[in-house]
């Protein structure tokens, strides 16, 4: 069955991802999509939410991927669209965290130099580091930043509305969540997340959901957590990120996204009690702990060539040691 992208847009001829493709699929690897139909809905998201954030996006997305070919970047990764991901989130965090308009040109300034580090980050970290980097570049960056605010006056600080809500409205909480993936908290942001990822993928799409709906049901659990801060899916989001993440990189092991979206939502408050921005960090620290639980597993609790497992053992009622010796022989479980 084709997809609707598949549809709409041309075949890719010789392999080569035309540039427009790369922009687009840079989008949509905001939710680890290679869909440029995906990426219209994204943008979509973040129109509604703010104009100029999806400006930023946009130059973004164009950018990135002329910046990791002139670096000699040519292979899979460009054309999934890889490069896009850290530029895109730095992008869409500056109007978020920081005070900017249409004509303040120092933070279109910002806007280009953070871009410029972001590719360059990506570009390195993927050669250092012996996992997926995920959006550390794009943390770093961030928290830099933050940390430069008191010695840099263009980089003024949003001041978010801390007014407390007694009510809890869980489908406005979900949606937003789905939303704030691309900094965009609304519930009309959310459908169109959704929706694009759904044109991707049905199953990514259901995931995403779970993790938003994950998120949200565990936030409430937290008693000083207030609920505006909920509705407005700012913890929901992790959850759907390491949902989706896991998802993907753990070969479609629902049971493993659950965990991801479960350990991302419980693990923020200790994010949100430091000095920086705890943006989607509990969501990078949830795809390691999961990805690293599975190479602990799979490197040393993994029984080992004739030796029982006990699932085995029960369904063979043998004895896995009667004088030294397996009974139930030497089948890998």
């Amino acid at each position: 069955m084709r997809r609707p992208v598949d549809l709409i847009l041309p075949p890719i001829e010789n392999g080569r991802v035309p540039y427009y493709r790369l922009v687009l699929r840079g989008c949509s690897q905001l939710c680890f999509q290679t869909n440029e139909l995906t990426a219209l809905f994204f943008l979509a998201a973040v129109l509604v939410e703010s104009p100029l954030a999806a400006a930023y996006l946009l130059i973004a997305a164009i950018i990135a991927p002329g910046g990791r070919m002139l670096l000699g970047e040519r292979g899979d990764a460009l054309a999934a669209g890889f490069a896009g991901l850290n530029p895109c989130l730095i992008a869409l965090a500056l109007p978020t965290f920081f005070r900017t308009d249409w004509t303040n040109l120092g933070m279109w300034v910002v806007l280009l130099i953070c871009i410029a580090i972001a590719v360059v980050m990506v570009h390195l970290f993927v050669r250092i580091f012996p996992f997926p980097i995920l959006v550390l570049p794009f943390l770093i960056i961030l928290w830099t930043l933050s940390a430069l605010t008191p010695y840099l006056e263009f980089l003024e600080p949003v001041t978010f509305d801390d007014s407390q809500s007694t009510v809890f409205t869980p489908v406005v909480a979900v949606l937003s969540s789905l939303g704030e993936a691309v900094l965009s908290p609304n519930i009309w942001s959310g459908l169109l997340f959704l929706v694009g990822v759904l044109l991707s993928n049905w199953r990514h799409a259901v995931v995403a959901l779970v993790g938003a709906s994950i998120g949200t049901t565990v936030s409430y659990y937290y008693r000083d957590v207030d609920p505006t801060s909920v509705d407005l899916g700012l913890y929901g989001f992790n959850g759907v990120l390491a949902a989706v993440g896991v998802y993907v990189l753990c070969g479609s092991q629902l049971r493993l996204a659950i965990l991801a979206a479960l350990v991302a939502t419980i693990i923020m408050p200790a994010f949100t009690s430091l000095s920086v921005p705890a943006a989607s960090a509990p969501f990078v620290f949830a795809v390691w702990l999961v990805l690293a639980l599975g190479w602990i597993e799979t490197r040393w609790l993994t029984p080992a060539e004739g030796v029982a497992s006990a699932a085995e053992i029960a369904k063979t009622g043998a004895d896995p040691d009667v004088d030294g010796q397996n009974q139930v022989g030497d089948q890998n479980p």
